[in-house]
């Protein structure tokens, strides 16, 4: 496997848990008897807004051959 092929699996599965996390926040608020202190949502929104701007840089830019 290239190292081009791993970065983009990489960038992939961050992606993948940033959207997980996000989800799990949003529906936890949703479903919690009592809402989410705000510092914890800070705190998810601030780890996705983390994560996906490491597997946007992560993942490699096409390159025209």
């Amino acid at each position: 496997m290239k190292h081009e092929d791993r970065r983009k699996e990489l960038g992939k599965m961050l992606m993948d848990i940033a959207k997980y996390l996000a989800t799990v926040g949003f529906i936890g608020n949703l479903l919690a008897g009592e809402k989410i202190n705000t510092g914890v949502s800070v705190a998810i929104i601030v780890t996705v807004g983390l994560l996906v701007f490491i597997a946007f840089y992560t993942i490699p830019s096409k390159k025209e051959a």
